[in-house]
């Protein structure tokens, strides 16, 4: 069953709460709760004491290295780290990706997510897009995880009928990868926001009108990531784009072309300091 996938990043919800009020947050209850995950202690220390920051002075402790990197940084390390490593060690095979190609395109998804929030706002926290772009595909996973035997006959399908590939999916299993992304993020315990977006993100209009603002940014960012070919899919030749909601969001092609070298540089910085614990 797709849901038994394993290696939930469990830590994420409570520490996205944490450090999203940074005005209420205490560094000494951010470091108590990265030393539960001893692997998101050592990306910490890692990037703390990587060329990222340029400081001749080594971190030695999890409390030095919560000072050095900040709270807005730490947000994005720790996601990075906790979903990192279950999306860059889990087979997903299935939809024509390499080891660590998942990893990529959705780190890929989150800078962009994050980039084009600072730009249009609409409300969206910049730490949440960044989140929310690098979890938008976990139901793929999922289904690589349990019906990889069934990828040939969704393939041909979607040749023969040309078709979205989630629509083929859904032709021939009842469901697709969105579907399933839902379930998942839901029983984690996951914020309906990042429900949403695993739910909706190729269809952002069935958002709801409080979650859709989000929805349509990682939509865009996905849209960025699979331009890009970071880590892209063979269902990535088949992308779904809501021109018309993109452009009501303020998201134009101009600021598309405006913010790819940000997004580059900002993915290749955090694949060179190797943020999956």
């Amino acid at each position: 069953m797709a849901r038994s996938i394993p290696c939930s990043p469990w830590l994420l919800p409570p520490l996205m709460d944490l450090l999203s009020k940074p005005e209420k947050a205490e560094a000494h209850d951010v470091q108590a709760m990265i030393m539960k995950d001893p692997g998101l202690s050592t990306a910490v220390l890692r990037m703390a004491n990587s060329a990222f920051f340029a400081s001749s002075m080594q971190c030695e402790t999890v409390a030095d290295a919560v000072v050095r990197i900040g709270f807005k940084q730490l947000y994005r390390i720790a996601a990075g780290s906790l979903a990192g490593r279950w999306l860059a060690n889990q087979p997903v095979g299935a939809y024509g990706w390499e080891p660590g190609d998942l990893y990529k395109h959705s780190l890929c998804v989150a800078v962009a997510s994050e980039a084009l929030a600072k730009r249009v706002g609409h409300g969206v926290q910049t730490e949440l897009a960044y989140t929310a772009g690098l979890l938008h595909d976990v139901g793929k996973l999922a289904l690589a995880h349990a019906c990889a035997d069934q990828f040939e006959k969704i393939r041909l399908h979607q040749l023969e009928k040309g078709v979205p590939w989630r629509q083929a999916e859904h032709d021939l299993l009842g469901y697709d990868h969105t579907d399933v992304g839902g379930v998942l993020t839901e029983g984690w315990g996951y914020p309906v926001s990042l429900v949403e977006v695993a739910c909706y993100y190729p269809r952002p209009r069935m958002a709801g009108s409080e979650q859709q603002p989000l929805v349509t940014l990682v939509h865009a960012g996905k849209h960025l990531a699979t331009s890009m070919g970071y880590g892209v899919g063979e269902d990535g030749f088949s992308v779904e784009l809501d021109e018309e909601l993109l452009q009501r969001f303020g998201v134009t092609e101009e600021l598309l072309e405006k913010v790819l070298p940000e997004i580059v540089t900002g993915t290749e910085k955090l694949l060179q300091a190797g943020v999956p614990g």
